[in-house]
């Protein structure tokens, strides 16, 4: 129950809120005890006329209080039952009724708090939905921002489907807990307990037949909860599975296609299906199980208290009005009690899935403001990685031993083969991983020792894979900073060569782009990822090899963007073309996560080493398929 604990922590701001939905449960237990009490009444001196009870007794036709006069004996009441016979006697009295009349009013009560009882329990449901759906609201708001902040291992560790699993499914399961499940758990136990506290002062002989009986209910439910636990982690787990296999094909539905691969991804996906269905399926079974087994258990225990009862009313120890109360108490106990027996089991479900969100609240940030973290000052002079390594999960080394200075106002490229640790080396300066040894320093400054918003602040990103979001050009564009000016937006788009091409769209920068920018060419996306970073005006820039997937017309409109971006920053490129990069300061070559050469286009031809291997088999590329490229 640990993890239920720490929801309740979370539900803390939205206690006051729930207060009102916690008085009506009481409200409707109270009035639901006082509608069980009624039926004695109602049977014994309306129906049954001929049987006088403490309410005559009161009004002077009965000997006393506490005492039910029957043809051959005296039934001796509780004092809580006796209780409640004065309350009901004062009660009419004090509303003036006449005896004749009397008959009358017992009906009316019991309508009256049948009614208050439906009232109570409309406050409460809609109120507890209403503070569970706000507190939801906040988790979910609470998961999406703690995996929007995590580190580039945390998301390369964690599949991007089972994390929207988690965050969707996962949290729907919490919803339903404090929206719905616990709303019926509190009122039901609350109900309960009202009930409890009637039928025993109604008779405490039933009461003791029935405390013997519930062994055999209780213990088969707690077994059912135990095992449905286990099934429903195991439910969500796949659920995340096939979430993250669904993901992958949507986005990559082209390709799927283009190879001919429905029938192989169909199969996957169907694997993943029906293992999910199976679990699923098992947990459907426990839950039906329960439902049944609780009931037949209840008419078995109500048929041996008819006997029993039976037995005392003949005797004359108990009216037939107690009895139909008493019988009409525990059959108002059936419906708590089942959903309180329902609303355990879909509090183990709940906990299988909070388990999962705690999972990824709990997952520790790789990257996050140290303590004592200051913003970094405006970039002055020079950016130096200084003996930097990187591993993933204590594996592999990415990166070992490295040494690289970036002078301000100068290009840098990095080249080399695929897997050569150019992608993890650029991720580094703007913190989406950290080294896991040396240091990567801004003018001086480690940039662990610096806030994220600030060194992020100075740095410029336009990546090979574009990334828009479906929404305007204009707040592409304007992405991070909303507020920016019309005039300043396409000022970016006019300096990117994307003004013509957007001025020519249905709503021109209004328009929307489509998920990922599906309305717009690579082409228009890569210039309206530059535009983005011209808006931002970054001292500091990235460049993931913008052109490599483009067409020769598109790749000079965006080359030239480019050149206009770079002008006067300090810009890293990561260099998949060797022809994009002749004229940078300093081109270094990376393979197996070391630097192998460095120098400036010239040199390193001349020297013969990997980068003009690199270099002569991209020519022999592009002569063999008829490009006239050339470096």
């Amino acid at each position: 129950m640990n993890d239920f604990r720490r929801l309740l922590v979370l539900f803390r701001p939205h206690r006051t809120a729930a207060v009102a939905a916690i008085l009506a449960m009481i409200g409707v237990a109270v009035f639901t005890g006082l509608v069980t009490y009624l039926f004695g009444p109602l049977f014994d001196q309306v129906l049954t006329p001929e049987t006088r009870t403490a309410v005559m007794a009161h009004a002077g036709e009965a000997p006393g209080l506490g005492a039910v006069v029957g043809e051959k004996s005296v039934v001796r009441r509780t004092a809580i039952a006796r209780g409640f016979d004065a309350g009901l006697a004062s009660f009419i009295s004090f509303l003036g009724v006449q005896p004749a009349a009397r008959v009358y009013v017992l009906p009316l009560l019991l309508f009256t708090a049948f009614v208050l009882k439906n009232l109570c329990a409309f406050v409460a449901e809609y109120r507890f939905n209403a503070v569970g759906l706000a507190f939801v609201r906040d988790l979910r708001k609470t998961l999406y921002e703690k995996i929007l902040g995590q580190s580039g291992a945390f998301l390369a560790r964690n599949p991007s489907g089972d994390l929207i699993a988690r965050v969707t499914g996962d949290v729907d399961r919490i919803q339903s807990l404090f929206g719905t499940d616990l709303a019926d758990l509190v009122q039901s136990l609350a109900t309960l307990a009202v009930l409890v506290v009637v039928v025993v002062s109604l008779s405490p002989q039933l009461t003791l037949v029935a405390v013997l009986i519930t062994p055999a209910i209780v213990v088969p439910v707690i077994v059912i909860a135990r095992r449905l636990r286990v099934l429903s982690h195991a439910a969500r787990e796949r659920m995340g599975d096939l979430t993250g296999v669904l993901s992958e094909t949507i986005r990559g539905a082209r390709v799927v296609q283009a190879y001919g691969a429905e029938t192989w991804e169909s199969e996957r996906f169907s694997e993943v299906n029906d293992r999910t269905f199976r679990l699923a399926r098992k947990g459907a079974r426990v839950m039906a199980f329960a439902s049944p087994l609780v009931e037949t258990a209840s008419v078995l225990a109500f048929l041996l208290l008819l006997a029993y009862a039976t037995t005392r009313i003949t005797a004359g120890k108990m009216t037939l009005g107690t009895f139909i109360s008493y019988g009409v108490g525990l059959a108002m106990m059936y419906q708590p009690f089942k959903r309180a027996t329902r609303t355990n089991l879909a509090l183990q479900q709940a906990l299988a899935s909070a388990r999962r969100l705690f999972e990824v609240l709990d997952a520790p940030n790789d990257v996050a403001d140290a303590p004592a973290a200051r913003p970094l000052a405006p970039f002055g002079r020079e950016i130096r990685f200084e003996n930097v390594s990187f591993s993933y999960g204590g594996g592999l080394r990415v990166l070992a031993d490295l040494d690289l200075v970036l002078p301000r106002g100068s290009v840098t490229a990095l080249v080399g083969p695929s897997g050569g640790g150019k992608s993890t080396l650029v991720s580094l300066l703007p913190r989406f991983m950290d080294p896991t040894a040396g240091r990567v320093l801004v003018d001086g400054t480690d940039v662990r020792e610096t806030t994220l918003a600030s060194l992020r602040a100075q740095i410029g990103l336009v990546t090979q894979e574009t990334v828009l979001f479906d929404d305007s050009v204009r707040r592409n564009v304007a992405y991070g900073r909303p507020d920016a000016p019309v005039a300043e937006v396409r000022a970016a788009l006019a300096a990117a060569n994307a003004l013509a091409f957007v001025d020519a769209l249905p709503a021109g920068i209004d328009t929307r782009v489509g998920e990922a920018g599906a309305r717009l060419s690579g082409g228009q996306r890569q210039r309206l990822a530059i535009a983005r970073a011209l808006l931002k005006n970054a001292p500091i820039l990235i460049l993931d090899e913008a052109t490599s997937a483009l067409d020769a017309e598109s790749e000079r409109a965006v080359q030239e963007a480019l050149e206009r971006l770079m002008a006067g920053r300090t810009v890293l490129v990561i260099a998949h073309r060797l022809s994009t990069v002749r004229r940078a300061d300093e081109l270094v070559v990376l393979d197996a996560g070391r630097i192998v050469e460095r120098g400036r286009h010239a040199e390193l031809l001349a020297a013969g080493g990997m980068y003009r291997r690199l270099h002569d088999l991209q020519v022999f590329e592009t002569e063999a398929g008829g490009g006239g490229a050339s470096s």
